[in-house]
Protein backbone atom coordinates (compact mmCIF):
# COMPACT_ATOMS: atom_id res chain seq x y z
CA UNK A 1 0.00 0.00 0.00
CA UNK A 2 1.26 3.55 -1.21
CA UNK A 3 1.76 5.76 1.77
CA UNK A 4 2.59 9.91 1.87
CA UNK A 5 6.48 9.60 0.68
CA UNK A 6 5.55 7.34 -1.82
CA UNK A 7 3.21 10.06 -3.35
CA UNK A 8 5.87 12.57 -2.69
CA UNK A 9 8.49 10.61 -4.47
CA UNK A 10 6.08 10.23 -7.91
CA UNK A 11 5.12 13.81 -7.51
CA UNK A 12 8.95 14.80 -7.83
CA UNK A 13 9.56 12.79 -10.08
CA UNK A 14 6.48 14.23 -12.41
CA UNK A 15 7.87 17.56 -11.71
CA UNK A 16 11.22 16.72 -12.55
CA UNK A 17 10.59 15.16 -15.65
CA UNK A 18 8.24 18.20 -16.74
CA UNK A 19 10.73 20.73 -15.95
CA UNK A 20 13.33 18.73 -17.77
CA UNK A 21 10.84 18.98 -20.77
CA UNK A 22 10.47 22.55 -20.68
CA UNK A 23 14.15 23.44 -20.31
CA UNK A 24 14.37 21.04 -23.61
CA UNK A 25 12.76 23.78 -25.67
CA UNK A 26 14.27 25.57 -28.49
CA UNK A 27 14.91 29.33 -27.59
CA UNK A 28 14.61 31.84 -30.16
CA UNK A 29 17.72 33.64 -31.60
CA UNK A 30 16.20 36.74 -31.27
CA UNK A 31 17.21 40.25 -33.16
CA UNK A 32 18.68 43.50 -32.06
CA UNK A 33 16.11 46.81 -32.31
CA UNK A 34 14.01 48.85 -29.91
CA UNK A 35 11.49 47.49 -27.93
CA UNK A 36 8.10 47.83 -28.57
CA UNK A 37 7.36 48.26 -24.98
CA UNK A 38 10.24 50.28 -23.07
CA UNK A 39 11.19 52.22 -26.04
CA UNK A 40 15.21 51.23 -25.36
CA UNK A 41 17.80 49.80 -27.77
CA UNK A 42 18.56 46.49 -27.16
CA UNK A 43 20.92 43.54 -28.71
CA UNK A 44 18.08 40.81 -28.65
CA UNK A 45 14.33 41.00 -28.95
CA UNK A 46 12.16 38.47 -28.49
CA UNK A 47 8.39 39.35 -31.23
CA UNK A 48 9.27 42.81 -30.36
CA UNK A 49 9.91 42.83 -26.21
CA UNK A 50 13.75 42.96 -24.54
CA UNK A 51 14.45 40.15 -21.50
CA UNK A 52 12.76 42.91 -18.96
CA UNK A 53 9.78 43.31 -20.49
CA UNK A 54 8.85 39.96 -21.51
CA UNK A 55 9.83 38.53 -17.38
CA UNK A 56 7.64 41.93 -16.34
CA UNK A 57 10.84 43.73 -14.75
CA UNK A 58 11.73 47.26 -15.31
CA UNK A 59 14.35 48.28 -17.69
CA UNK A 60 15.56 50.58 -15.06
CA UNK A 61 16.41 48.13 -12.14
CA UNK A 62 18.19 45.99 -14.22
CA UNK A 63 20.81 49.00 -15.69
CA UNK A 64 21.05 49.90 -11.82
CA UNK A 65 22.04 46.66 -10.55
Amino acid sequence: MADEMDFAAELEEEHLARSISAARQPVPAGEPGECEECGYDRPRLIRGWCAPCRDGRSPHQQRAA
